[in-house]
């Protein structure tokens, strides 16, 4: 503003000096102004904003519903699919899993078996376009590949996407899968979330942790659940848990 003002004076009394120095101090605040902010932070902003209503609405049903149990990803094949993920809304419905039948439906309330209770919502997991993005990024199907792949594969495409460096962790001791990235945007996504929504990130994930998990269940074509997930400043870590595969 102090810019501005000097040079519009500088140019009103026709006094080249004071224009000149008013035009340089408003550039050099503009510059102040954006150049701190990089890109990624704008990004985060921009996911932030557009990713959490979403987000809080299917917080708002978890919590309406009173489903506690953890979401579980549903395998699938396909070049840019990416799995479902169903909430239960009892524990005790692993038997009634069918891949094929939870893949082609197109209800978010589904029924599993035959109990008042075997019902569940079937969700498109917060990761699913990550999902995407990542698989058109390598142009590749990953449930293609061996679970060894993965790590490198994922890398690769996070760090060209702007999501995380390359360095990413992805480690099997069945049934577990331990995994870790130093993210380089949507880090204000993930931070706000565990405020604004901690069913969501405890039961069925964060957008970059559905992402890996959704990736981790089209790779090894098996049930996965979310154990737990942490933000530590820009390192995302968690567990996921490998279900047995049940009947087709």
């Amino acid at each position: 503003m102090f810019g501005l003002i000097v040079g519009v004076f500088g140019f009103w009394a026709s006094i080249i000096p004071i224009l000149a120095l008013g035009l340089g101090a408003l550039i050099l605040g503009v510059m102040i102004l954006f150049l701190p902010e990089s890109t990624a932070t704008r990004v985060d902003r921009l996911a932030t904003a557009s990713g959490l209503p979403a987000l809080l609405n299917i917080e708002a049903m978890m919590v309406d519903l009173d489903a506690s149990a953890r979401g579980i990803y549903i395998p699938t094949t396909g070049f840019g699919v990416a799995p479902k993920v169903l909430v239960p809304l009892s524990d005790s419905v692993m038997a009634s899993l069918s891949k094929a039948r939870l893949a082609r439906s197109g209800r978010v309330f589904v029924t599993l078996g035959t109990g008042m209770y075997d019902r569940g919502i079937l969700l498109y997991p917060p990761g699913g376009e990550i999902l995407q993005a990542l698989e058109s990024c390598l142009q590749l199907d990953l449930g293609t590949i061996g679970f060894d792949e993965l790590p490198e594969k994922m890398g690769f495409g996070f760090e060209t996407l702007g999501i995380s460096k390359r360095g990413i962790s992805i480690e099997l001791e069945e049934p577990k899968v331990r995994f870790q990235m130093n993210l380089t945007s949507l880090i204000d996504l993930e931070e706000r979330l565990r405020l604004l929504a901690p069913r969501v990130i405890e039961q069925v994930g964060s957008p970059l942790t559905s992402a890996v998990a959704a990736t981790v269940a089209k790779t090894t074509g098996r049930f996965v659940r979310l154990m737990d997930s942490n933000v530590n400043q820009s390192t995302l870590s968690g567990t996921l848990e490998l279900l047995e595969t049940a009947p087709k």
